[in-house]
C-alpha cells in the first residue's frame, strides 16, 4: 500500500507571487481536513518548506483553489489560501491581486469561460470576501498570451498585460469603504507610549495607512533595514484597528498595515535601480505574516491608491497630485505600481467608480504532486 498520494497541481506566477492551483474537487471539502492537506503539499511548517512546494517566503507560499462558478454573475469561484512557512497557519482573509491576474489565464486554459478574441474577460467569484472581480486577459487562438511588452516592477522581462478590475470589492471585511465612518483615528500604540493618526479603508483588502515618520521611518528602507522593533510596531497597529473595527486579531494578517511617506527618490533593493521622487506620487512599505513585505499586492495597492483619493486620509495628505480619475504611481520596495483610480464624492459619501490595476502571468508547470499520508 502506498504512503503517499498524488494530487495534481499547476504552478502560476500573478505578478510577483507565484501559488499552487488546485482544483477543488482536489482538495477536501472539510476546512480542519483542508488545512492538513495543504500543510502537507506545501511542507509546513518548515523554515524552508523543503519537504512540499512553498517557495519559503510570504510571496511563494500561496495556493489558489478554483471550481466552476455557484453564482450566475460569475464564471468561476476562486479561494485564495495564505500558507503558514514556519506555522501552521492557512488563511482565507485576504484576496491576493497578484494571484488573482492567474486565475483569469488559468479560468481559459482550464474551460471554465468561452475565450473571446482580443480580450476575454473572466467573471471571478472570490469566496474570501463574498465579492465579484472582473479579470481582463489578452487571448490569440484561444490561449491566453504569455508575450507582451509590459513590465512589472519586481519580475525580471515583460509579459501581455492582464488587467484587474477591483471596482466592485469595496467592504470585503467589513461591509464599509470607511469601516469607522472616519478618515482619521487615534489609535494607541503600547511601544511608543503615545497615540498616532490612522486611515482605515476597506476596498479588496482592509487596510490601515500611517505615516512612516509617526514611527520613525523615512518609507524607503529596504526590507532588510527596518527593524523587528519596527516591526512589533506594524503588528501593534494590525492588533489595534482590529479591536476599532471589531476583527479578529489572533493568528491573523489583516488588516494591512502600510506606512506612507510623500514622494521622494528611492533604489530598488533587489536591483539598485534608481527610482525618481517625480515617477511616484507617494512612497509605502508594508506588512505581511510579520515580516516586511518585497513589494506591494495588487489588492494593498488598489486600497492605498483609493484612500490617496479620498480627501482627508493620511494617504491624501502624502499625495501631491488630487486630480483625478487617474493613474496612481505607489513606490513600494521593488518598484512602481500603477493602479487606474476615479473615486468622487456625491452628497458627502465617497463613490468608488473604478480601480484597477495590471500584472502579467503565466503557467510555469502542472503535474502531480505526491502527499505524505502520514501528515494528513
Amino acid at each position: 500500500m502506498s504512503e503517499q498520494i498524488c494530487v495534481r497541481c499547476t504552478i502560476m506566477r500573478g505578478g510577483t507571487s507565484r501559488a499552487v492551483f488546485l482544483s477543488e474537487n482536489h482538495v477536501p471539502r472539510d476546512i480542519e481536513k483542508r488545512k492538513h492537506f495543504i500543510l502537507a503539499l506545501f511542507g509546513s511548517p518548515d523554515a524552508r518548506q523543503i519537504d512540499g512546494l512553498g517557495g519559503a517566503e510570504v510571496l511563494t507560499s500561496k495556493c489558489a483553489i478554483i471550481g466552476p462558478s455557484t453564482r450566475p454573475d460569475a464564471d468561476v469561484d476562486y479561494t485564495f489560501l495564505q500558507v503558514g512557512i514556519a506555522d501552521s497557519t492557512v488563511s482565507t482573509e485576504i484576496i491576493c491581486g497578484n494571484i488573482s491576474s492567474a486565475v483569469g489565464p488559468y479560468a481559459i486554459e482550464e474551460g471554465f469561460v468561452r475565450w473571446e478574441e482580443p480580450i476575454t474577460t473572466v467573471r471571478v467569484y472570490n469566496t474570501n470576501t463574498d465579492k465579484i472581480m472582473l479579470i481582463n486577459v489578452p487571448v490569440k487562438d484561444g490561449h491566453p498570451l504569455v508575450e507582451g511588452d509590459y513590465v512589472v516592477d519586481g519580475v525580471p522581462g515583460s509579459g501581455a498585460e492582464i488587467q484587474v478590475d477591483y471596482s466592485y470589492t469595496i467592504g470585503s471585511s467589513t461591509g464599509k469603504l470607511l469601516p469607522t465612518d472616519n478618515v482619521i483615528d487615534l489609535i494607541f500604540i503600547p511601544s511608543l507610549n503615545r497615540n498616532i493618526e490612522i486611515s482605515i479603508v476597506d476596498i479588496a483588502t482592509i487596510s490601515a495607512f500611517f505615516r512612516a515618520e509617526d514611527i520613525g521611518l523615512t518609507g524607503i528602507e529596504k526590507p532588510n533595514e527596518i527593524t523587528q522593533e519596527k516591526i512589533k510596531v506594524f503588528e501593534e497597529i494590525r492588533q489595534a484597528v482590529s479591536d476599532l473595527c471589531g476583527l479578529p486579531k489572533e493568528n491573523f494578517i489583516t488588516p494591512f498595515t502600510i506606512a506612507v511617506a510623500p514622494s521622494k527618490s528611492f533604489k530598488v533593493f533587489s536591483t539598485g535601480k534608481l527610482v525618481d521622487a517625480e515617477e511616484v506620487d507617494f512612497v509605502t512599505r508594508m506588512t505581511a505574516s510579520g515580516t516586511i513585505h518585497k513589494a506591494l499586492s495588487g489588492a494593498a495597492a488598489s486600497c492605498v491608491s483609493v484612500a490617496s483619493q479620498i480627501p482627508g486620509t493620511i494617504v491624501n495628505q502624502c499625495t501631491a497630485s488630487v486630480e483625478q480619475p487617474r493613474y496612481i504611481r505607489v513606490g513600494h520596495p521593488s518598484g512602481v505600481i500603477k493602479t487606474y483610480t476615479d473615486v468622487a464624492s456625491k452628497n458627502g459619501e465617497v463613490m468608488v467608480n473604478s480601480v484597477r490595476f495590471s500584472r502579467t502571468a503565466r503557467r510555469i508547470m502542472e503535474g502531480y504532486a505526491y502527499i505524505r499520508k502520514s501528515r494528513l
